[in-house]
């Protein structure tokens, strides 16, 4: 099984909606197919930090196909099959939701998350992707690239496997069939490996893109307090709002996020980022 399973990863336009898809099946430790596609999100909507992070937009995918259009060409690799992510909660819940939404069947499978894996039998940094690669020397060129995410995932999943072989089947991700995966909200954590280190002494950007906005702000954060961040969006024009509702554009998620805010957003479509992408927000534009 270790050398016999199938790597993939989504990139998304907004929330669950998939805008590409990037697969590798590995045989024997080796790459034996590959399949990358963009994907005409379903309603055409694209949130911009995930358009800076991914470089995909509305434009690229225009007269793209839907996943219903494509399903029928990568089916094959998710049936009664092996498949790994990472922080696989999130891209196997993208996948159930758009199935769900074309009203196409689930297949069945067995997965694996080098994530949970990473944490479990590793003390380094931080998971990120990008730092497993480093970690394991293997070679990232196009970081948030679905086919070299997937490519970069599958390389790492076997050199845990072969690392840590008992801790990897002992972890809790260890083998488990379709799931709902709402209360695991690591998956709006995931940071934009192009972040710049902040000081502790940082200076605001002023930044028209926040103005008329309105944040919520939720969770403890690593580097600012929340009433710095609030400061921040106020400064450049926003407005913090104390509860999420339909008026609510951001919510800027910490560490311990209740799930019920998160369920809340993720009803409303509110787009939810991280610390580090309202960093971002303020400093590209």
């Amino acid at each position: 099984m270790k050398n016999n399973f199938v790597a993939f990863d989504f990139e998304t336009s907004f929330g669950h909606i998939p805008c590409s898809i990037g697969i590798m099946e590995f045989i024997n430790g080796q790459v034996v197919n590959e399949y990358y596609s963009l994907i005409k999100p379903i309603d055409l909507k694209f949130n911009p930090i995930n358009s800076r992070i991914n470089g995909i937009h509305l434009q690229d995918v225009f007269n793209e196909r839907e996943f219903d259009e494509i399903w029928n060409e990568i089916e094959f690799f998710f049936i009664d099959r092996v498949i790994v992510a990472h922080n696989s909660s999130t891209d196997i819940s993208i996948l159930e939701k758009t199935l769900d939404y074309y009203k196409i069947n689930k297949p069945n499978y067995k997965s694996f998350c080098t994530l949970s894996i990473a944490r479990s039998v590793l003390n380094i940094e931080n998971y990120k992707l990008s730092t497993l690669a480093k970690h394991f020397t293997i070679q990232q060129n196009n970081y948030h690239n679905a086919l070299e995410d997937a490519f970069v995932c599958g390389k790492i999943f076997i050199e845990m496997f072969e690392d840590y072989h008992n801790k990897v089947y002992s972890s809790n991700d260890g083998i488990k069939s379709p799931r709902s995966t709402i209360n695991n909200y690591n998956k709006y954590l995931r940071v934009n490996n192009s972040v710049k280190q902040i000081k502790s002494t940082y200076v605001w950007c002023i930044s028209d893109i926040l103005s008329g906005k309105t944040f919520v702000v939720s969770g403890v954060f690593e580097k600012f307090s929340r009433d710095d961040l609030k400061k921040a969006i106020e400064d450049n024009g926003g407005k913090v709002g104390s509860s999420i509702s339909a008026k609510t554009n951001f919510v800027i998620a910490g560490d311990n996020m209740g799930p019920a805010k998160l369920e809340k957003a993720t009803k409303l479509n509110v787009a939810i980022i991280t610390e580090e992408e309202f960093i971002n927000l303020i400093n590209l534009t």
